[in-house]
């Protein structure tokens, strides 16, 4: 398997950070979301942050529970989260997907020291993961057409197998 690893931090006590490094796909995605929609949700919480500077690749599972994030973000802190990038290539894939519309897009930042701590991937079983996979894709799917042409199969053929 292929490095990965997500932290996630507090900066003061309203700023959420997260932070993804490496190639983050699939086994990541029932922690991701549960961790994040829970810290989100939390009164207090007033701006939420994505560092995608070390990450290397993100599969459209990964990118549609951050589309979630930006949603939970929009809901519950009332502004767009902000999201860093400076890969040019999951620049593209970001924008690509639609991102620009949920999340304000800078391709980097300043010196930010936070005690960041790793989150864990949790022990799910199949049906959980196939639940988070079909609403990331979509939440991929609300963001562009070529969203919703791109993953519609996906979401039907996996709607269809559950159980």
């Amino acid at each position: 398997m292929s490095y990965s690893k997500i932290l996630v931090g507090l900066q003061g006590e309203d700023s959420f950070w997260l932070k993804l490094n490496g190639d983050v796909r699939v086994p990541w995605c029932v922690s991701l979301e549960s961790y994040c929609e829970a810290v989100i949700k939390q009164v207090g919480i007033k701006s939420v942050y994505v560092d995608l500077v070390g990450a290397t690749n993100l599969d459209s599972t990964t990118l549609g529970v951050l589309a979630k994030v930006a949603v939970y973000t929009q809901q519950y802190c009332h502004h767009q989260a902000v999201l860093f990038c400076a890969n040019e290539d999951i620049q593209r894939l970001i924008i690509s997907m639609g991102f620009s519309a949920v999340f304000d897009i800078k391709d980097g930042f300043g010196d930010i020291r936070l005690n960041f701590r790793d989150l864990p991937i949790l022990d799910c079983t199949e049906a959980e993961v196939k639940e988070v996979v079909i609403a990331a894709h979509k939440a991929l799917m609300e963001l562009t057409e070529d969203n919703r042409a791109c993953f519609g199969g996906l979401v039907e053929s996996l709607e269809k197998t559950r159980s």
